[in-house]
């Protein structure tokens, strides 16, 4: 028994670790600078219904991987694991980093200017459509003209059938 112990928790160990990623965001802004997009950091854990609902209808919705994918950097962070998370002079756990920010809540979706800049948060689950909408909302850079609401009521406004 004190064999398999002794060979059993090293590669326990192991394992662990070399599951956990090393998220330098300061080099996902470089690249969102050089292309011009802004970064999704979406912040989720570990038995949380609302992410895994998240996670599974709205971010897997065609059209919200597709804009994601052409005009976002992307970057998930399950506060739950042990990832290393660098972000300016900051350096820690992914949970730390949320607290660092101001965030418990989960999940979480921060968006970033490419010199990163916090430039909106959406905290709580979101459905597709609403999801959309935000994508819409910084990608179109509304952000630097109105606040989320206004974008709404002109979004509705201007979709009206």
């Amino acid at each position: 028994m004190i064999n398999f112990i002794k060979i059993f928790l090293p590669a326990l160990f192991l394992q662990v670790t070399l599951c956990a990623r090393d998220i330098n965001i300061n080099k996902f802004l470089d690249n969102a600078n050089k292309t011009n997009k802004h970064l999704l950091v979406w912040l989720h854990k570990n038995g949380c219904g609302y992410c895994d609902n998240m996670q599974e209808f709205t971010l897997n919705e065609d059209d919200i991987k597709s804009l994601i994918e052409k005009e976002f950097i992307y970057i998930h962070m399950n506060i739950s694991e042990k990832d290393k998370v660098t972000y300016k002079d900051f350096v820690g756990s992914a949970r730390e980093f949320a607290n660092h920010l101001g965030f418990d809540f989960y999940p979480t979706s921060l968006f970033f200017s490419s010199n990163g800049e916090l430039i909106y948060d959406a905290m709580g689950f979101h459905d597709e459509v609403l999801f959309l909408k935000i994508l819409k909302f910084i990608h179109s850079r509304s952000y630097e003209k109105m606040d989320y609401d206004s974008y709404e009521n002109e979004y509705e406004y201007n979709n009206d059938d």
